[in-house]
């Protein structure tokens, strides 16, 4: 885990278009806007954005809106990157992947059967992880 104040430069095209994808976001029950996007080896980047339901269990998670976007599209590919951001009335705010996000997101891993990096703010800071597996360190695991 890498810790710093500003984005690492090779991370500086995903965490924007992760921002870019806060502006997709429906959340009028909590106010907060989440963007997520994945550089692929091919270059593309890949946008999801989370969705809140007044049925509250129905919504979906930006990372796994993302995840969805790439791996039912047909797509070969492999991810190196994911970035996770969010916004509470316009303003820049600290956010990590919740459990079945971290979950998704190792299992995305596992299948491609390569690690990519994550990035998000917290504590004020951006934290870059070599794996998604150090977001989930006794992650259930049958792939």
């Amino acid at each position: 885990m890498q810790k710093s104040v500003s984005v690492p430069r090779h991370l500086e095209k995903v965490v924007e278009a992760a921002r870019e994808a806060r502006a997709l976001s429906r959340a009028p029950y909590s106010g907060i806007s989440v963007g997520a996007a994945a550089l692929l080896r091919s270059g593309e980047i890949v946008r999801g954005a989370n969705w809140e339901s007044p049925s509250y269990p129905a919504g979906v998670c930006a990372e796994r809106s993302m995840l969805s976007s790439v791996f039912a599209s047909g797509r070969d590919a492999v991810i190196e990157a994911v970035a996770v951001t969010a916004s509470a009335e316009g303003a820049d705010m600290d956010i990590s992947p919740c459990g079945i996000c971290r979950q998704s997101l190792l299992d995305a891993q596992n299948m491609q059967g390569t690690p990519f990096e994550v990035i998000f703010r917290y504590g004020g800071e951006y934290v870059v992880l070599d794996s998604a597996a150090e977001l989930l360190p006794f992650a259930f695991c049958k792939i």
